[in-house]
């Protein structure tokens, strides 16, 4: 075997060539798309499906059973903590609807907000809390959360919503200096933060702005078509009113979750102030019991208030609810363990940086490879941490900045997560909104907006830009490859 070769299985399995990459990767990515898409079966069951196939020819061809169970429980491992901030959220809308929070939120946007101008304020709203929190899925679970449900009582169609929400809350994510996804992209690729974040405005401020004006057309379109939305919108009002104690306190809980995520304090132990705030509230003002408190936890709300639009709108949350949803997130795990055991994508950039590509070839591929690795695993901080340093000194050895290379990894990871029904973003975004992924496609315009921006820019090689004085780096990507350590041993 040559040197070249030797790179390129540096973590693959013996005798693994480029065919029996390629072999795997169609195999396994073919298979899921006709599971899902042309038979229809279910997400998870598909994953596991496909993973199995991937795990089979793995070992065929002379992986170790060993070192796929050991990169699968690194995978669930690193889906632990998403599990249970996914849990917690479940059964936080739970409680926030017994203690009264989500009614007083949905009350009060449909009290301020016209059908006409719903969704742009929904999308401008969630951005601001986004880009001052730091976080998409602290934004989601709470003013997320209540927006879905003024849209219901005002005639929004859920995509329409779900959309501008998701919309609002990536574009504030991925432009906040907090945010921990635009932190480690900028780190892994060694750019300065503030220079990260104004280059990603060229891709994202295009598609953001094309946003809203598409929010602004839907939204006067079903403003015209809802001649009866202000009688159902005092129905709605009166009889929230009716079954809930109206108490400023009931604000409290989302209040202390902001605090607690502006602080930069863990989300997950927030989320747990946020559930205990609630069912004290529960407890206090709407007279609630210990019982009732567990039941939403567990099983979600159940309304019972004779409007059935009401009922349909506030009989959601628990942790129940969430199961499924946990269970796409381990079928995921199984998916990407055989590709990160075969090394797969580390051959793919070896066999680019043999071929000494030009810059457009090689910022083309990044985006290739990255939007690959994100949808066999579901996580950015995977894949940024995984194609980030290795990716870098292609992209120096060709004199292009290495903030291109950051920017499309937040275009293909950041702002895809939510269209990823199987990633771990992508799944929480689904289940806390309460809107399938294919339905809502469409309509997060930034998801995909961003991309073919992203990608605009690589085929013309306008904003690139040029290195004053380029560099090439003494370190090769055998050595890069070399320091890595192999998971087999």
């Amino acid at each position: 075997m040559n040197k070249d070769s030797d790179v390129s299985s540096s973590r693959s399995a013996p005798g693994f060539s480029n065919l029996q990459h390629f072999t795997l990767l169609t195999v396994t990515v073919g298979s899921l798309l006709l599971l899902i898409l042309l038979f229809g079966i279910p997400t998870a069951i598909a994953l596991i499906l496909s993973g199995c196939m991937a795990m089979a020819l793995s070992l065929l061809w002379g992986i170790p059973w060993s070192r796929l169970e050991k990169d699968l429980l690194s995978g669930i491992q690193a889906m632990l903590i998403p599990i249970l901030i996914l849990m917690c959220v479940g059964m936080m809308v739970g409680v926030w609807i017994l203690s009264g929070t989500i009614p007083a939120m949905v009350t009060l946007g449909l009290e301020s907000l016209s059908p006409a101008w719903f969704l742009v304020a929904a999308c401008l709203s969630c951005s601001l809390m986004s880009v001052m929190a730091g976080t998409s899925w602290g934004t989601l679970s709470t003013i997320g959360i209540a927006l879905m449900g003024v849209a219901q009582g005002i005639g929004i169609p859920p995509a329409y919503a779900a959309g501008a929400i998701i919309t609002g809350t990536f574009f504030g994510d991925k432009l906040s200096p907090l945010s921990d996804t635009t932190v480690m992209a900028s780190a892994v690729c060694g750019v300065n933060i503030a220079s990260h974040i104004r280059h990603m405005l060229y891709s994202t401020l295009p598609a953001y702005l094309i946003a809203l004006a598409v929010y602004a057309w839907l939204g006067q379109g079903v403003s015209a078509s809802s001649a009866d939305t202000p009688e159902q919108t005092r129905i709605i009002i009166a009889t929230l009113g009716e079954h809930f104690s109206a108490n400023p306190l009931t604000f409290l809980p989302p209040l202390v979750v902001f605090g607690c995520i502006l602080l930069k304090k863990p989300v997950l132990p927030a989320f747990v102030i946020g559930i205990l705030s609630a069912a004290v509230i529960a407890v206090v003002l709407q007279g609630a019991t210990l019982a009732n408190i567990g039941q939403a936890m567990d099983s979600g709300y159940s309304a019972a208030t004779g409007v059935a639009m009401v009922d349909d709108m506030l009989s959601r949350g628990g942790l129940q609810a969430m199961m499924s949803t946990v269970a796409v997130l381990i079928a995921a795990a199984l998916l990407g363990a055989p590709f990160k055991s075969a090394g797969t994508l580390d051959a793919a950039i070896a066999m680019l940086d043999r071929k000494h590509a030009s810059r457009r070839q090689v910022l083309g591929s990044a985006m290739g490879l990255h939007s690959l690795a994100f949808l066999l695993t579901g996580s950015y901080y995977v894949t940024f941490s995984l194609l980030g340093p290795l990716l870098r000194p292609l992209v120096e050895n060709t004199g292009t900045p290495a903030k291109n290379l950051s920017r499309i990894l937040e275009d293909t990871g950041t702002t895809l997560s939510p269209l990823v029904p199987w990633g771990v973003t992508g799944a929480f975004t689904a289940a806390t909104l309460g809107v399938a992924t294919s339905e809502f496609l469409p309509y997060a315009i930034l998801c995909y907006g961003a991309i073919i921006f992203s990608l605009l820019f690589v085929v013309t090689g306008l904003g690139l830009g040029h290195e004053r004085n380029p560099t090439h780096p003494e370190r090769t990507l055998e050595r890069t490859l070399e320091k890595r350590p192999d998971p087999g041993r």
